[in-house]
């Protein structure tokens, strides 16, 4: 059991750490909320460390339930809070909101180091049903008042009026987040009732595997684009009729669809000859599969089509400046790689190869 639990406080520690370094690696990507939620899982580690320590002694760790380790965790909830916060109005966080923000943690843990001077003791306990039936002593209240606060950090997400300015965050990743960050608390209270040895090794992996979600979702499952670098004058590029399906497709796939087209007209991307789709997934800030599910919901046959299609148009829009004196320079140009690549999607978009569009369309 020691061994086990050993290893599993390490492992927890070193996830961390690595996911830490792997957000502030990718800041420049995000936003200030992806530094803000690098540092807070940085806060992780220093949290594993103290029980690493003593069990690496052989030291019992100290009780899941003593006040010390209470005050870490609700400091750790208000932190994890900061990020969506953040997300969901960017800009509004700022040193006085912050300490607002942590103004009851640090009044108990004004009112701790008070009692500790005033020579208050505080009893040792397993956990909380151990404690209940001295519910009128003071450190036995104190603790629970800390055990009943550590839920109310939440409450802030819902509170919080959206910024207007950034759609960077919508209803469906407000909801995974706040399951996600309740599920790992409401596994911490359940430690705090019983305190079983397995349930506290379990419960490392319920928190390390909720910080990577949270990880996850920040990387490749959140759109971070501000509304006003959208052209208001862009318009989708057809595609094939839609099907009914995609006529009922979900608010969050017609986000991206919007988003992809903003990006592509506004880069004019298509003329990259090494664009593909991770590449403009990681653009967008999202992962192929959801760009890949989108275009498909909105009438879109694949990526390939999509693109080369955008390089056709660009290639018809280009000869009519009367520029150019080949095809093939125009091709290349628009962001064919060769060109019996360009001649077999024309073909396959128009009908008809370049000379028998133009001798039937030049008057």
């Amino acid at each position: 059991m020691h061994a086990l639990y050993l290893a599993t406080v390490f492992a927890g520690a070193l996830i961390c750490l690595l996911t830490s370094l792997l957000l502030f690696a990718r800041r420049k990507a995000g936003e200030r909320s992806r530094v803000l939620l690098a540092v807070i899982v940085f806060f992780s580690v220093f949290n594993y460390l103290p029980r690493f320590i003593d069990l690496c002694n052989g030291e019992i760790p100290e009780g899941v339930i003593s006040v010390k380790l209470l005050l870490v965790a609700y400091f750790m909830v208000i932190s994890y809070i900061l990020y969506p916060l953040e997300i969901i109005s960017p800009g509004w966080l700022n040193v006085k909101r912050i300490l607002v923000l942590y103004a009851s943690w640090l009044i108990l843990l004004g009112v701790y180091i008070s009692s500790r001077f005033a020579g208050i003791t505080y009893g040792t306990y397993a956990s909380i049903s151990e404690m209940i039936p001295h519910v009128a002593q003071f450190d036995v209240l104190f603790r629970l008042i800390i055990c009943v606060l550590i839920f109310s950090p939440i409450l802030a997400v819902f509170f919080l009026r959206r910024s207007k300015h950034y759609t960077n965050s919508d209803t469906v990743w407000i909801r995974k987040y706040v399951l996600a960050f309740l599920f790992n608390i409401l596994a911490y209270m359940i430690v705090l009732i019983f305190n079983h040895p397995y349930m506290n090794i379990l419960y490392y992996y319920v928190s390390v595997g909720c910080s990577l979600y949270i990880v996850y979702m920040e990387l490749f499952d959140r759109l971070i684009i501000p509304t006003e670098t959208m052209p208001s004058d862009f318009s989708v590029i057809p595609g094939p009729p839609k099907s009914t399906t995609s006529l009922h497709c979900n608010t969050s796939h017609s986000d991206l669809i919007e988003r992809l087209n903003a990006h592509i007209h506004a880069n004019k991307a298509w003329r990259n000859p090494d664009l593909n789709l991770n590449a403009l997934a990681s653009a967008l800030y999202t992962n192929r599969t959801t760009l890949a599910q989108a275009m498909q919901a909105n009438g879109y046959e694949n990526y390939t089509l999509y693109i080369n299609k955008l390089r056709v148009d660009d290639f018809l829009t280009q000869m009519k400046t009367g520029q150019w004196d080949n095809f093939q320079d125009v091709f290349f140009y628009v962001g064919f790689r060769s060109r019996a690549t360009a001649l077999r999607n024309f073909r396959r978009i128009t009908g008809k190869t370049p000379s028998e569009f133009f001798t039937q369309h030049t008057p």
